[in-house]
């Protein structure tokens, strides 16, 4: 680092030394390093190759516009969704169990779902979908924010439901729908929130 800067860099070990002094602070004090800080591309696409499931999502996204563009997106909008969920701690919590309670399969689905974007027009929802939307907590709360725009929001949200579990297998669906049937209120007008947009 002292003698030769330039060299420091490109053998990636300031990024070594940047990773040292997050886990220091982390013992300190856990909450004072952002939940939401995205792997680099190519740390990301390392491990999502771990997998058969992931090397076909990278495969996919290479071929579709490019891995790291696809990344930087899902990245930037799973960013966007952690961080109205709470305090650091909070937003640790939540990506800590979605790691750990939805299959392999499953979380590259919605990566991919997220990445595809809202994709093209659906008809708005019918007047008894919209209803049915607002009969849970969040759907409620979400109805009044979005008024007029509602029943078109809710056809997104079917819509891409609909895409995201066709691109699982039954088990994986259903593991993936009963942890998000857990989750409070907050997080799921959340990504709600993200997917309607």
């Amino acid at each position: 680092m002292k003698s030769d800067f330039a060299r420091y860099e490109d053998e990636g070990l300031n990024k070594e030394y940047l990773a040292l002094l997050e886990a220091e602070q982390y013992e300190v004090d856990p909450d004072s390093i952002p939940a939401t800080r995205p792997l680099p591309a190519d740390q990301s696409r390392t491990e999502l190759c771990s997998s058969e499931a992931g090397r076909k999502l990278v495969h996919d996204w290479d071929r579709s516009g490019g891995f790291k563009a696809h990344l930087a997106n899902v990245q930037r909008d799973v960013g966007e969704m952690v961080r109205t969920i709470g305090s650091v701690r909070d937003q640790r919590v939540f990506m800590e169990r979605f790691d750990r309670e939805v299959p392999i399969p499953a979380r590259l689905a919605v990566y991919d779902e997220i990445a595809a974007g809202r994709g093209l027009y659906v008809a708005p929802a019918s007047a008894s979908e919209v209803k049915h939307f607002a009969s849970t907590p969040a759907g409620r709360k979400l109805i009044e924010e979005w008024g007029s725009g509602a029943a078109e929001r809710v056809a997104m949200l079917r819509s891409r439901a609909a895409r995201m579990t066709a691109n699982m297998s039954e088990a994986d669906a259903d593991d993936f729908w009963t942890w998000f049937d857990n989750l409070d209120v907050g997080p799921v007008a959340a990504i709600f929130r993200k997917l309607a947009g």
